[in-house]
């Protein structure tokens, strides 16, 4: 068949992108790092959206409330890292971790996620067609939920969805057989009105089969979810590209303590850069979104390798130099991004050829690639990590000047660096 196209640019900032694509290689690091983080299930994410998808098959829907509703299901525990991150954090500083919805309402440390993930998600171009689904994903139909709604006020989509969670919370969905399928069935049946709504549970008696499930079993998970999810490109202005690229920068940051703030520092500076050279607003936006992606391989990277304090050995940092690679290869597929790929992927290279992965030299660098190259540098060297304080910035250019003299990097950015980048005008 023909390869799903992923995006194609159009006529000025507007973009047509199937974003489906977009969310499942960061879906994949979330899984893993849940799974690393408290033992979770890899592909948990990924099997959910398709529970929830095949329950709601039947349902009149619009092709973007289809979607959105995938994306919702997709992505319902975006928050899940962050939390688990923020509860460790509590107590080792041994100070309480809790959590209040708007009602007053405490919830316990375990449901706080459903929160977060709605305020990750909220400012995404296609939140106005999922509202109250990830946050309403815990409720009980019987009021016992975190938020202490009953049925009839919980979105119906999220009630489907807590359906498609428990289930493969619940049950080993890769090994489950046909008579242990007609005994989950029966299960949750009879949590009618008490932990499931009546209508969640008529859409999985209608449309979830033994079939479709041992398709889970048989079908890698990417593949089986681009099979049955009808393609759906929406169109979205770099601005709302930049939203999105803002939520995978989060993510990214949040999956090691050490790179905190890091894809957005990088991302305002490349900006005021941007602006510091007088490109033209559409150049300026997609080298900010180039900025905002450069890191988007990291996502495959073990959190392990990501906060490992000391020298990495040489079989972890070839992983992690793969994380340019990986950038590289997620923004090939997509048609019109050849420039912003190059300028989120390159910033490794260096002009005598050093670099990795591709080994560019400086007549294969366009000045932006090298101008990301620096900030990246810039970007590194003056943040705190728990193994060393920030440098400052006049130590940080004496480095990068050393780094120039030696024919890594471009002296004449280093020097413009140096001169907008002083203390009193660096952007936050």
């Amino acid at each position: 068949s023909a390869k799903r196209c992923p995006l194609s640019v159009q006529k000025g900032l507007i973009v047509k992108l199937d974003p489906l694509y977009f969310f499942l290689p960061m879906i994949e690091a979330l899984d893993r790092e849940e799974h690393d983080l408290v033992g979770a299930t890899v592909g948990h994410g990924k099997r959910v959206a398709y529970l929830s998808y095949l329950m709601t098959r039947s349902l009149p829907w619009s092709p973007d409330e289809r979607l959105a509703f995938v994306l919702a299901a997709l992505l319902h525990d975006c928050g899940s890292v962050e939390t688990i991150r923020e509860m460790r954090d509590a107590a080792r500083n041994r100070k309480p971790f809790s959590g209040t919805f708007s009602n007053g309402r405490v919830v316990d440390d375990a449901s706080i996620h459903a929160q977060k993930g709605k305020d990750l998600l909220q400012d995404m171009p296609f939140y106005s067609q999922i509202k109250g689904v990830v946050m309403m994903h815990h409720e009980w139909a019987n009021g016992t939920g975190p938020m202490g709604l009953r049925e009839d006020a919980i979105d119906k989509r999220a009630q489907v969805l807590y359906l498609a969670d428990r289930m493969d919370i619940r049950y080993d969905l890769l090994s489950l057989s046909e008579s242990g399928f007609r005994e989950m069935v029966r299960d949750l049946l009879g949590l009618e009105h008490i932990e499931f709504s009546h209508d969640a549970l008529v859409l999985l008696e209608k449309n979830l089969t033994y079939e479709a499930v041992q398709k889970l079993q048989e079908i890698p998970l990417n593949r089986l979810l681009k099979s049955v999810v009808p393609s759906h490109a929406c169109e979205y202005s770099l601005k709302d590209m930049l939203t999105i690229t803002r939520f995978f920068e989060r993510i990214v940051d949040n999956k090691s303590s050490f790179t905190k703030d890091h894809s957005h520092g990088i991302a305002m500076k490349a900006l005021a850069m941007a602006q510091k050279y007088g490109w033209n607003e559409e150049k300026q936006e997609r080298f900010l979104l180039a900025a905002s992606l450069h890191d988007y391989g990291k996502l495959q990277v073990p959190s392990s390798i990501l906060e490992k304090a000391g020298p990495l050995t040489a079989e972890e940092f070839q992983i992690m130099k793969n994380h340019v690679r990986w950038t590289y290869e997620v923004l090939d597929e997509i048609p019109g991004f050849e420039d912003i790929r190059d300028w989120a992927s390159f910033h490794h290279e260096k002009l005598d050829g050093s670099g990795y992965v591709k080994g560019l030299c400086s007549k294969e660098l366009s000045f932006e690639d090298r101008l990301m190259a620096c900030l990246d540098i810039y970007q590194a060297l003056t943040e705190k990590r728990p193994y060393k304080e920030g440098f400052s910035h006049e130590k940080t250019i004496a480095i990068m000047r050393e780094l120039a003299c030696k024919g890594k990097i471009d002296g004449a950015i280093v020097r413009d660096l140096d001169a907008f980048f002083e203390p009193t005008r660096l952007p936050s």
